[in-house]
């Protein structure tokens, strides 16, 4: 059966990369046929610019609960998509909360970018907390009628942590890199960093991408950085978020602020990232993070922690970039100081990163979530409620 009506549900859009998959994948949807709406908070953010036409944006209105069962009733897509928990749950709520006369609403599904267990580690020390929202994520999730995960260490979290075994899963390669991706690159960039060719006469620069959270673990970056053996080395880390203060000091008491900025949020970096000598990713937890894969679809070699998700798998168990320790400066360190070695030495093979990030390219992505909806047939909206 085809799917002609699809609503992809952001409504606390922020600068993060479900924002970014989800309009990539809303772009990807429209050019293959789909009929689709894109419900989002902010509908005037950066990411939202210059969409097709065809996608329709809505601003999301509170409550939330009770604009997408308006929504739902009046448009009655085949399918409503969501990817942050506040907006799986009030999904589901507001499906139950149809009348009979909606026909019982659209199929469900949430795509999940990261490991959910991660959720935890900010009430570690409360085991009655954990033990409730576990509860809770597994007896919403089981009324879903689909679930995506963004790599098998994410399904396996979701089965294993969660319980769910009993709706379909199936990992999917994020819609992350656009169809013009090398014009976008080859754009003009200001930055007096980057304005020179890589090579002897330019230090190199390292970039880092992701919104200042503690769990990016850029502290670990700045520490790392202060011990590389190539003094002359700079650090571009972009993004915004409310570690910046900390990470300011820590970079003054570290004696490298002169040669590390924080522009805040771009949102289009791909001319930093073709002109950065090394990407690093630094994070504790990820599920499949974008900067990588937008990184070595430009050839920009990478370094990255051992983190849970699917960042070993990426990178091939490090046969396409070095896998460190999480929280390990001196590790990190060691590490972005042999590939900027190799660099040097001409000894990295930009082609096999673009080759390794081909799958996930925005059309072919999106053939592949079009698909998985197709395969799923609807599940009968049974169990406690949320």
């Amino acid at each position: 059966m085809g799917i002609e009506r699809i609503a992809l549900v952001a409504s606390d859009f922020e600068d993060g990369g479900v924002e970014r998959n989800f309009t990539n994948l809303a772009r990807g949807l429209a050019r293959l046929g789909v009929e689709t709406w894109f419900l989002v908070g902010d509908p005037r953010h950066a990411y939202l610019q210059d969409l097709d036409p065809a996608i329709r944006i809505l601003p999301v209105t509170a409550p939330r609960v009770e604009f997408l069962r308006d929504f739902m009733a009046r448009e009655r897509p085949d399918w409503l998509v969501t990817g942050k928990l506040k907006d799986d749950l009030a999904a589901l709520a507001a499906r139950d909360a149809l009348p009979p006369a909606a026909g019982g609403g659209p199929r469900l599904v949430a795509a999940v970018g990261t490991l959910m267990s991660g959720r935890f580690s900010a009430h570690r020390w409360n085991p009655f907390k954990t033990l409730s929202e576990t509860r809770r994520i597994r007896t919403c999730y089981r009324r879903l009628d689909g679930l995506t995960a963004v790599s098998h260490a994410v399904a396996d979290d979701l089965r294993r942590t969660f319980g769910v075994t009993d709706v379909p899963i199936a990992v999917l390669n994020n819609p992350i890199c656009p169809d013009d991706l090398e014009a976008l690159a080859a754009a003009p960039c200001t930055h007096p960093w980057l304005t020179a060719p890589r090579g002897a006469g330019r230090p190199p620069v390292i970039i880092a991408l992701g919104g200042l959270r503690k769990v990016k673990d850029f502290a670990t970056l700045l520490r790392a950085f202060a011990r590389l053996e190539q003094p002359q080395a700079r650090l571009l880390i972009i993004g915004e978020g409310k570690e910046r203060a900390r990470l300011t000091a820590l970079a003054r008491r570290l004696a490298i602020d002169a040669r590390l900025e924080l522009p805040g949020f771009v949102a289009d970096p791909f001319p930093l990232l073709a002109r950065a000598d090394l990407l690093v990713l630094s994070s504790r937890r990820e599920g499949l993070p974008n900067a990588l894969v937008e990184a070595m679809a430009l050839g920009t070699p990478v370094v990255a922690t051992d983190c849970t998700g699917g960042v070993r798998d990426l990178l091939r168990n490090g046969q396409l970039g070095p896998l460190v320790p999480i929280g390990n400066p001196a590790a990190l360190a060691a590490a972005i100081d042999a590939e900027l070695t190799r660099l040097a030495a001409g000894d990295l093979d930009r082609e096999v990163l673009r080759r390794a990030a081909t799958p996930f390219g925005l059309v072919p992505a999106a053939r592949a979530y079009l698909e998985f909806f197709r395969s799923v047939t609807r599940r009968p909206n049974t169990g406690r409620r949320c």
